[in-house]
């Protein structure tokens, strides 16, 4: 027993895992510090979050340590992809027509304990969906599935499947959850430019192209007014905040604008822990979608940058795993979960000093929600699996070629 112990801690990936708990860590105590001074003005409390939060890291931790271990056979199994499709589909069903909506989006489903995002589940299970597509239409490098559709032999099956993919896009898209459509779409975009196999500037400017065509889109789409009004209207006026905020700062700007105004207020060291000033009314949900403003602004240039740094080598680490990888399903499934967290870290941190819109996105491992941290912390743990299997040399046979 103790052997078996000491030969699955010889091959954890203590590379990925250990700023994970680090990050937890700091998630903890600025969830803490950004939720408690308005609770206390709510209810009296000022440990609700926090003690939430908590709960949802020691499960992280937990559900990361399970699935590092677990044997990952059943990823690939056809019955759980398919059911998965079904169940997911049906809670984001349940979320658009039977939940009532949170700050104008269909988007949670209440559970009275707790309140679940499908949409957040549902980029996980994209990204174990497109990878045993794109590993099995990849038998020897042959890129089957690209083929048959240059030769226009398509079946029925292929079909099938791509618009499986399709209309889930499309259910985030109507909840309407920009923020989760977004990082959905771009998993499938790079998942996609990896199968089609690429020379890596191709790829690149492909994806360069791409940011730039929907950046000089929005910035003339600003200027229109006869969607105002409109949920399409809302979404553009979250763009003119983002081109002008302090123009827009009593209104669609303020948001924007305060979160600004943390960054500045931390300079260099911060003000020190729960001495935030924009957390204080100013920011709405600070210990979520605005929590590297207040992190900013309480532990200063140095403790956001160290937040950053962390978020990047576990993004670069998964990578690297994909990259290393001898099974073409695993590359696939890390070159996923890796864009997973890079764009919405990407998101999060560029909605809060201006260089997005402000989508709702989280910010991994370190903003509030039970949701978030459970999802990010199975493909955190099943990346640990594919690194221990490639330690032990058994992931070919494991995950296949």
């Amino acid at each position: 027993m103790k052997k078996k112990f000491a030969e699955k801690l010889k091959y954890f990936d203590y590379a990925l895992f250990i700023p994970f708990l680090i990050l937890a860590f700091i998630g903890v105590v600025m969830v803490y510090s950004a939720s408690s001074i308005n609770l206390s003005y709510l209810t009296g409390s000022t440990m609700q979050y926090f003690i939430r939060q908590l709960i949802y890291v020691v499960m992280g931790i937990g559900i990361t340590i399970l699935f590092a271990q677990l044997n990952p056979r059943w990823w690939r199994s056809t019955g759980l992809l398919i059911g998965g499709w079904f169940f997911f589909m049906g809670l984001l069903i349940i979320a658009k027509f039977f939940n009532s909506a949170i700050n104008g989006a269909n988007g949670w489903i209440n559970l009275k304990i707790i309140s679940i995002q499908p949409s957040e589940f549902c980029k996980l299970y994209l990204v174990m969906f497109l990878a045993n597509l794109f590993s099995n239409y990849n038998k020897n490098g042959g890129n089957i599935l690209i083929r048959k559709l240059k030769m226009g032999k398509i079946f029925v099956k292929e079909w099938l499947l791509i618009a499986m993919v399709l209309t889930m896009l499309v259910m985030i898209l109507l909840a309407p959850d920009m923020g989760g459509f977004a990082i959905s779409f771009a998993i499938v975009i790079v998942m996609y430019l990896a199968y089609v196999n690429l020379k890596y500037w191709k790829s690149l400017l492909i994806i360069v192209s791409g940011i730039a065509t929907i950046g000089v889109g929005a910035y003339f789409l600003q200027f229109t007014t006869f969607l105002d009004g409109t949920k399409i209207g809302y979404m553009i006026q979250r763009f003119r905040a983002v081109f002008e905020p302090f123009k827009y700062e009593n209104s669609i700007g303020k948001q924007l604008v305060n979160s600004l105004y943390a960054i500045s207020n931390g300079g260099i060291l911060g003000r020190g822990i729960g001495e935030s000033i924009q957390k204080r009314g100013y920011l709405p949900e600070p210990y979520t979608d605005f929590i590297i403003s207040i992190t900013a602004e309480e532990l200063g240039a140095i403790g956001a940058t160290v937040v950053i740094c962390l978020l990047a080598w576990v993004i670069l680490r998964i990578y690297l795993i994909g990259i290393r990888s001898k099974s073409t399903y695993a590359m696939f499934f890390c070159y996923g979960v890796g864009t997973f967290f890079a764009v919405e870290t990407f998101f999060n941190i560029g909605g809060a000093i201006g260089f997005l819109p402000i989508t709702g996105v989280t910010l991994p491992f370190i903003s509030y929600g039970g949701s978030s941290m459970i999802v990010l912390t199975i493909a955190l743990g099943m990346v640990m699996n594919i690194s221990a299997n490639q330690k032990r040399g058994t992931e070919v046979a494991v995950f296949g070629e």
